[in-house]
C-alpha cells in the first residue's frame, strides 16, 4: 500500500523590515500579521497558479518563522501531498524543479506587484504601454520613468479582488504607521540577495483606506 507523504517540494526564503519615518524597525501588530498573512498566502497561490498555467496539485502557503524588532523572515512554500512512499527518483525530481521555478516566478509577480502599488499610488500619473518582451508590459511614470513588469501585474492592478488583497497585505503602513517596507528575496545566498522598497504616500495612504489608483490612466493597455 502507498502513503501519501507531505513533501515540501520548493521554497523562497523572504525577509521583510519595517521602519518608521526615522528609519527604526516597527513591529507589526498581531492584527497586521494575523489578515496580512492570509492575503499574501492567497496573492502568492494566484500568481502560482497563474505561472503554471494549470490547476496544480500542489499547495502554496506562506510560513512565518521570526518577527523580531520590525523584521520578519518567512518561507514561500510549496508542499507536495500526492507523492507516495514509492519515491521515484527522476519523476519526483523534474516535478520539484519545475515547482521551484513557477513557485520564485510568482514570487516576483507578488513583490513586484507590491512595488508598482506604491509607485503608482505615488505618481501624478501612469499608463500602460505595451512591451516588446512576450508576457511583459511597460508600465510609464511620470515620477519614475519606463519600469517594465510581468503581464500578470496589470492584470491585478485592474481586478477588484486582488487590489483587496494588495491593501490588505500592505496594511501594516496604516494600521502600524510603517512609513517604509523592504522586502528582501535569497537572503541565505551571498551574491543573489535583492531588495525592494515601498516607501509610504498621500496616494498609497488613500488607496489602502479604500480609493482607487487614481494616477493610472485607462482601464486597458496603451500603445506606445
Amino acid at each position: 500500500m502507498q502513503t501519501a507523504l507531505a513533501t515540501t517540494v520548493a521554497r523562497v526564503p523572504i525577509v521583510v523590515r519595517c521602519l518608521d519615518h526615522r528609519g527604526r524597525p516597527v513591529s507589526l501588530s498581531a492584527h497586521t500579521l494575523g489578515r496580512g498573512s492570509s492575503a499574501l498566502q492567497d496573492l502568492l497561490r494566484r500568481a502560482y497558479t497563474t505561472v503554471r498555467g494549470d490547476a496544480p496539485t500542489e499547495t502554496v502557503t506562506v510560513a512565518f518563522l521570526e518577527e523580531c524588532e520590525g523584521k520578519l523572515l518567512l518561507e514561500y512554500l510549496v508542499v507536495d501531498r500526492t507523492r507516495t512512499s514509492r519515491w521515484r527518483k527522476g519523476r519526483d525530481r523534474l516535478r520539484a524543479e519545475g515547482s521551484q521555478t513557477a513557485l520564485m516566478a510568482a514570487t516576483i509577480v507578488v513583490t513586484v506587484a507590491v512595488e508598482a502599488v506604491g509607485a503608482v499610488a505615488a505618481a501624478c500619473s501612469a499608463r500602460w504601454s505595451e512591451s516588446d518582451s512576450p508576457g511583459f508590459v511597460d508600465l510609464v511614470l511620470d515620477t519614475a520613468g519606463t519600469v517594465r513588469l510581468p503581464g500578470a501585474v496589470r492584470d491585478w492592478l485592474q481586478d477588484d479582488a486582488a487590489l483587496d488583497l494588495l491593501r490588505t497585505t500592505m496594511s501594516m503602513f496604516l494600521d502600524d504607521d510603517v512609513d517604509q517596507l523592504v522586502i528582501g528575496k535569497d537572503p541565505e545566498l551571498p551574491g543573489r540577495y535583492q531588495e525592494t522598497v515601498v516607501t509610504r504616500s498621500p496616494g498609497l495612504v488613500d488607496f489602502l483606506g479604500g480609493a482607487p489608483l487614481a494616477s493610472l490612466v485607462g482601464a486597458g493597455p496603451e500603445q506606445p
